[in-house]
């Protein structure tokens, strides 16, 4: 025996094409499928991801100079998970490891509305919520704003951002673009 692995020994795949015919790729020697046909659907499973994935769909699309309405259930999680905090973080002994069950089951609705809570419930709302986050962060070691590319933030009005010089110009170039693929729509 030479050592080499020997191609032919592999099944073909066989997996019914979309053309109705046996796929003609060498199978795997774990389930005898080929790269296509063999494997768990692949794709997003966290919930950051899910959002990333949506965001590279509409890449080129400036929704954030839109805005993008944040989905009921952010705001329903967020002010449970808000009020499990208050509950947790005010008792006489800080039970941390619940605190950072709670963050990680709601760490982006709780991120992007901690400034909504905070103008709606009560100013220190944002001390409570920001303090489990940081502290989970800490603990975790976790990159805490990634997901602020992907998703919208809800700011207090007072400090709102106005557009920067790129966004400024990103805009721009987008509305120039769009508008030569359609000459006839007016902006």
């Amino acid at each position: 025996m030479n050592g080499r692995f020997d191609l032919n020994s592999l099944p073909m795949c066989g997996a019914k094409t979309r053309h109705g015919i046996p796929c003609k790729r060498k199978g795997n020697k774990k389930n005898g499928r080929c790269k296509l046909h063999g494997g768990h659907a692949t794709g997003a499973k966290t919930e950051l991801g899910q959002l990333a994935s949506r965001a590279n769909a509409q890449k080129d699309f400036p929704d954030w100079f839109f805005g993008k309405p944040v989905k009921t259930e952010y705001v329903i999680r967020a002010l449970s998970s808000y009020e499990k905090l208050v509950e947790l973080m005010l008792a006489d002994e800080i039970d941390w490891d619940t605190v950072f069950d709670v963050v990680e089951q709601d760490q982006i609705p709780l991120e992007m509305l901690k400034y909504y809570i905070m103008f709606n419930v009560t100013p220190e709302a944002l001390i409570i919520i920001q303090s489990a986050l940081d502290t989970y962060y800490q603990e975790t070691h976790a990159p805490h704003l990634a997901f602020h590319v992907y998703a919208p933030m809800i700011v207090f009005h007072k400090f709102f951002r106005q557009l920067s010089a790129p966004d400024r110009e990103y805009l721009a170039n987008w509305f120039k673009k769009y508008s030569s693929r359609h000459p006839g729509y007016n902006w």
